[in-house]
């Protein structure tokens, strides 16, 4: 009889072993909330993090074109010896990068008031070549600095 007892005990013990296993396992969909809880999956005696899908991974659909970078502009200013006849306006976007190209009748320094760039060109001398980033925006004059003769107005827009 004591043997009987003994495999009844063992038999309960291994229904108890199972049922305490299935219910803290739980099913299928309570194991991927505990795992989700968790933050971790374990796997014999390794962990592995569970994170949430890289969406900065590469995709077989074509990426997203970028804006066309801003033009570059480059504008030419030829003043003649008796000076300007007119102003010349010259607009550009802000964070562009500018180039102006001033050449002269005369032996003159020109000033490009706001970025305070001062150059001497004149016949006979390589042209006086402005070039910048425009970051700084608003209303710029440029001028012959030694008879202040504005020739241009630099409009820098943001």
């Amino acid at each position: 009889m004591q043997n009987a007892w003994r495999i009844g005990i063992g038999a309960a013990a291994v229904v108890a072993a199972v049922v305490l296993f299935l219910v803290l396992r739980g099913g299928d969909d309570d194991s991927s909330t505990n795992a989700a809880a968790t933050g971790t999956v374990a796997t014999s005696t390794e962990e592995i993090p569970t994170q949430p899908a890289d969406t900065t991974a590469p995709t077989d659909t074509a990426p997203a074109e970028e804006p066309p970078a801003p033009e570059n502009p480059t504008f030419q200013i030829n003043v003649p010896a008796e000076g300007p006849s007119s102003v010349q306006r010259l607009d550009v976007k802000q964070g562009q990068q500018v180039a102006i190209v001033v050449t002269t009748g005369g032996h003159w320094n020109i000033h490009l008031h706001g970025y305070d760039i001062l150059l001497h060109t004149g016949p006979g001398l390589p042209p006086a070549k402005f070039q910048f980033r425009a970051d700084t925006p608003g209303s710029f004059e440029m001028e012959i600095e030694d008879t202040e003769t504005q020739i241009a107005e630099l409009r820098v827009n943001p």
